[in-house]
């Protein structure tokens, strides 16, 4: 991670940690959920601030909606508004093939809830899609997901590499805003880590429209690089 943001020890009263979200979306997680998780009350301010943020909370905690609720919650506000891009926003990184598989479910899910949730309250939704590529992916499903990209797409260290080495995909992935690494810890301190790094400084300079050969200039692109979002149950040292 670029930078740590730092949780704060005093986080906000529990009934005031959903009051930026949308609504819909607040309605929809107290539905659910009840009250947030004490990461999820101190997690979610860093990331609305845009800092890197790392998550690490126990299993069963809440970590992952922690990193994805915000990111969810700007594509509603936008696809209530006819704005939402047609293009990838949110990639999710897993070292493993069958954990990138498992999240998908667990955002499909969510994601059904609360655009049936919009529809009762009077809002028109065109879909929220995700998809999962890794070294598994069919063929088929690989040409359908560059004619028609995920809004969240969840894949490998290794498929995000080939991604970006891959014109057309470069081409879905220039609006990326949030990337989420799960399981840090596998991949801190090897040479996985070390290439998945370079990885995401090559997705800076795509998503920034940075000219490396001309150090500080700017071709086109965003003016700011995705948000790292980190999470971890097993991260030690910390620093």
């Amino acid at each position: 991670m670029a930078s740590l943001a730092c949780i704060p020890t005093t986080a906000a009263p529990e009934q005031d940690a959903l009051a930026w979200a949308h609504p819909v979306v607040r309605e929809w997680f107290v539905g659910r959920f009840g009250t947030p998780t004490e990461p999820q009350v101190g997690g979610w301010p860093a990331i609305l601030r845009g800092e890197a943020t790392l998550i690490s909370a126990p299993t069963g905690s809440g970590k992952t909606l922690t990193a994805f609720l915000v990111a969810i919650n700007r594509l509603v506000v936008e696809a209530i508004e006819g704005r939402l891009s047609p293009l990838t926003q949110v990639v999710y990184v897993s070292p493993l093939k069958a954990l990138s598989n498992d999240v998908q479910k667990n955002l499909d899910e969510p994601l059904c809830e609360i655009l049936a949730l919009a529809l009762e309250r009077g809002y028109l939704l065109p879909q929220i899609r995700t998809g999962v590529r890794t070294g598994d992916t069919l063929p088929k499903a690989r040409v359908q997901m560059l004619k028609v990209p995920p809004h969240i797409l969840v894949t490998t260290p290794e498929s995000l590499y080939l991604l970006l080495t891959s014109a057309k995909a470069r081409e879905n992935l220039r609006c990326v805003r949030t990337v989420i690494v799960d399981e840090i810890h596998a991949m801190a301190d090897d040479k996985r880590g070390a290439h998945l790094a370079l990885t995401l400084e090559r997705l800076d300079a795509l998503v920034t429209g940075e000219n490396r050969l001309s150090p500080g200039a700017m071709l086109t692109g965003m003016t700011r690089p995705p948000q790292r979002i980190g999470l971890s149950a097993t991260q030690n040292p910390i620093e």
